[in-house]
């Protein structure tokens, strides 16, 4: 008897488990907007954005969405203020000559703070 009801919870906490819907592991303190979009995206295996990082540019917080090089070769990396809102595309198939921002070449002037995500 004590095997059979080892197996039954067995059974049922295997069910359980296989339909948990498992959430990616977001940095905390990011702006609800930000998480949004990953957490839409997250389960989608053909979204081009294979991470999520925090940067201080020209005296703002700002997010960068970098391409998945798995998916697509060359694409922009789109940077985003707190609002989501896009400010700027840089580098991609045009290269370092497309790394302006705001009159700023990004990459030179940006400084990483923290990576937000990063698709596993």
């Amino acid at each position: 008897m004590k095997c059979f009801l080892f197996r039954v919870y067995s059974v049922l906490l295997l069910l359980a488990t296989a339909c948990t819907k498992h959430k990616p592991d977001i940095a905390s303190n990011t702006p609800q907007c930000i998480k949004n979009e990953i957490e839409e995206n997250y389960d989608n295996s053909n979204w081009t954005i294979g991470s999520v990082e925090e940067y201080r540019f020209q005296l703002k917080t700002v997010y960068a969405f970098l391409p998945d090089e798995r998916i697509i070769a060359d694409a922009a990396t789109q940077i985003r203020d707190g609002d989501c809102q896009l400010l700027c595309e840089v580098g991609g198939f045009g290269g370092p000559g497309i790394n302006l921002c705001n009159g700023d070449n990004f990459f030179q002037s940006a400084t990483l703070v923290r990576v937000i995500w990063e698709k596993r």
